[in-house]
């Protein structure tokens, strides 16, 4: 006889059993607490376990969305950073425009330089990325730069009275400030 036969020959036959189920009664013994001393530290295992794969979760969640917020971040620096390149060379070809020689130049190449030198600005436009004027503003250290300061009789202390390059502002966060030149009080005129 193989193992199988010999373990089905020891099965008892399902009509010797009886109808009702059986039911013990348990009683207050060392064996019933120690069970129920084992169930009470499974339960509170499984809270432990329930709770740390919630903070589990938790924290793969609010890294996602941090990982979410540094990527969208660092697009906006690269794009910023290409966009300030750009800027530069619009800058130089408006000098170039604004230049005194200009009159030697024949007119049609003039008014193509002047043509894409628009273009730029409208490309950046769209972007997002907007030029702003400082010119009679009051000096404020997050949108210029202070590189020159006059006395003015004409303008009150502080006011940016001459831009020596535009600023930039894209969704309201200057991204490359003014450098301006700003109106200062004439130091002798107090002492009088």
């Amino acid at each position: 006889m193989s193992n199988i036969e010999d373990k089905s020959s020891q099965l008892p036959d399902p009509e010797d059993m009886p109808s009702e189920p059986i039911i013990t009664e348990l009683t207050d013994t060392g064996e019933n607490v120690s069970v129920s001393n084992e169930l009470a530290e499974a339960l509170r295992e499984k809270d432990q376990f329930k709770r740390l794969a919630q903070r589990a979760q938790a924290d793969l969640v609010n890294y996602r969305r941090r990982i979410e917020v540094e990527q969208a971040s660092a697009l906006v620096r690269n794009q910023q950073r290409i966009i300030l390149r750009f800027v530069d060379v619009i800058d130089q070809l408006a000098i170039a425009l604004k230049s005194d020689t200009l009159e030697e130049v024949d007119s049609g190449w003039l008014e193509g330089f002047t043509a894409i030198h628009k273009k730029f600005l409208s490309s950046l436009s769209f972007e997002g990325f907007e030029r702003f004027e400082s010119l009679g503003e009051d000096f404020d250290p997050r949108k210029h730069e202070a590189l020159l300061s006059s006395i003015s009789g004409e303008y009150e202390p502080n006011t940016v009275i001459a831009e020596l390059r535009p600023g930039y502002m894209h969704n309201d966060e200057v991204v490359r400030p003014a450098q301006v030149e700003i109106a200062i009080d004439d130091p002798h005129k107090s002492d009088e």
